[in-house]
């Protein structure tokens, strides 16, 4: 009797225990589904705001190691983080991204190009401002400028891309070419009004003039052309929105007190807060300039479609600026992806992708009708949103791990000025009770912050795998953009140049775009 009493409760205790494990195996996955897929959502300009319309894309940030669209290359992390100087520059030129990292933390990561010095910065006095008599002849009669070639490999070092350097080298030059031309025409109109104050016209001329990427006009005329419109229809638009982005890293080095921009010193660095956010209010009121000459390029109906898109572009913009000074201003802590996501894509989707593909499409498309670009906008919103994110992600990776030569701007300058990326937000949520320490330090102004405790912080998040996550989420939100691209039919594969066109580069179409995909989160710049 005992003994069957005994295997009673023996059988009991057993079906317990499976059950338990059962459902122990069957939530967890939900748990981390959960946490997985992240709903991103924006509002769009014009009625459909009014209609209080979203776009609203689910992102999967959990499957990266899955995805099989986008290769990339086998890399070992550092084994510690680089050097710093007080302003967030690197103390020994100690290259950070061909070490081990740890064998705890095994992941990818993108190669980065090798760089050979650092450029001085303002306050150690080896920059001068750009100026109409000092700008490179090459620049403006179609040469090629090697340093200006976007990824380029230096010191002889041969690195394996993952995208097509040849086709974004030549769209981003043939770019920077017409549009430096059409900035500076338009800068010496403007200049030459009787009466006008010639000096803030030279000053006008710095940022743009500068080695950037271009990638904004390139994608606007890449876009117009890629749905069968003329690339110089689409230039004056592609030049307002290089305005923009300058007048907008004025201020946003202003308030951020960066130091360097573009491998010179910031323009207020330069010459003082009060003149150079004058430069930039003018810089705006240069860029409204050249749209409106787009009444007589493009007509009455698509030119004033593009000022409604620049119109709602701005007021994202400044919204997503907002937040991530707030930010900074409360030290906040318990920030999550999706929050990043949230600012991010008002700060940096619109302005730097987004708007610019959506002006190109209205710009291009045979039809002004607004229900004739209802699906094509929402495909490309979606696109923008997507890989604008991971464009972000990566230009924080890169403050952290990149090299000053090719990157432009001070290394663990993020950090220096409090900016909740997603790889602090990570390792503030992840680092236990060291995170109260780096709250402590983020609290600092930033001229009290040390080179020790950018080196504490960029250690804990080597420790907590802050960085590998940075990385896995640009990966696969760039995976996911290309299959949102491959949806976009309405794209001609390539747009061939047209006797009417004025326009000197066949490959600003398709082909630049899918190629931005993989080059979003494989720059060094």
């Amino acid at each position: 009797m005992f003994a069957i009493f005994l295997f009673v409760v023996c059988f009991c205790f057993l079906v317990l225990l499976v059950n338990s494990s059962n459902r122990e195996t069957v939530s967890q996955p939900k748990e981390l589904a959960q946490q997985e897929v992240i709903k991103i959502f924006t509002a769009l300009p014009n009625e459909q705001q009014e209609n209080q319309s979203l776009l609203a894309v689910e992102v999967n940030i959990g499957n990266s190691s899955e995805n099989k669209s986008l290769s990339y290359q086998q890399l070992e992390q550092p084994a510690s983080s680089p050097a710093f100087e007080k302003n967030g520059n690197k103390l020994n030129g100690n290259k950070i991204n061909s070490n081990k990292y740890s064998e705890n933390y095994p992941t990818t990561l993108p190669v980065f190009a090798q760089s050979i010095n650092s450029t001085p910065l303002a306050s150690q006095g080896g920059v001068a401002i750009a100026s109409r008599s000092n700008i490179p002849t090459n620049l403006l009669n179609g040469e090629t400028l090697e340093n200006h070639k976007v990824g380029e490999a230096t010191n002889g070092v041969q690195e394996q891309l993952m995208y097509d350097r040849k086709i974004i080298n030549e769209a981003v030059q043939e770019c920077r070419l017409a549009v430096v031309k059409k900035i500076l025409e338009f800068v010496e109109t403007k200049s030459n009004i009787t009466g006008s104050y010639k000096p803030l016209y030279d000053l006008l001329i710095d940022y743009p003039f500068r080695s950037g990427k271009m990638l904004r006009p390139t994608m606007c005329i890449s876009m117009a052309r890629a749905v069968g419109g003329m690339g110089h229809d689409a230039l004056t638009s592609a030049s307002a929105l290089e305005l923009y982005h300058n007048a907008f890293l004025i201020h946003d080095d202003i308030e951020d007190g960066s130091e360097s921009r573009r491998g010179k010193g910031t323009l207020h660095q330069m010459i003082g807060i009060p003149r150079a956010i004058n430069v930039g209010d003018a810089t705006n009121v240069l860029a409204v300039g050249l749209l409106l000459e787009n009444l007589s390029v493009i007509g009455v109906a698509k030119a004033l479609k593009v000022l409604q898109e620049i119109e709602f572009m701005a007021q994202q913009s400044v919204e997503g600026q907002a937040m991530e000074l707030d930010w900074v201003a409360t030290n906040t802590s318990n920030l999550t992806d999706q929050d990043y996501f949230k600012m991010c894509v008002k700060k940096t989707c619109w302005y730097s992708f987004i708007t610019p593909c959506r002006i190109g499409l209205i710009v291009g498309y045979p039809s002004a009708s607004d229900r004739d670009l209802v699906k094509e906008l929402a495909g490309i919103s979606r696109f923008g949103m997507i890989l604008g994110i991971a464009f972000q992600i990566q230009d924080d990776l890169l403050n952290l791990q990149g090299q000053l030569e090719s990157y432009g701007k001070e290394i663990g300058g993020d950090i220096y000025e409090g900016k909740r990326t997603l790889m602090l937000n990570h390792v503030l949520a992840h680092s236990g009770d060291q995170s109260e320490k780096i709250l402590e330090i983020l609290a600092l102004p930033r001229e009290k912050k040390t080179p020790d405790q950018l080196a504490f912080i960029m250690d804990q998040m080597q420790r907590c795998g802050s960085i590998e996550h940075g990385w896995k989420v640009a990966r696969s939100l760039a995976n996911q953009a290309a299959e949102i691209f491959e949806s976009l039919d309405f794209l001609q594969p390539e747009t061939p140049l047209r006797l009417e066109e004025k326009w000197g580069c066949s490959i600003h179409d398709r082909r630049v775009l899918k190629e931005l995909i993989n080059y979003v989160i494989y720059r060094n710049v």
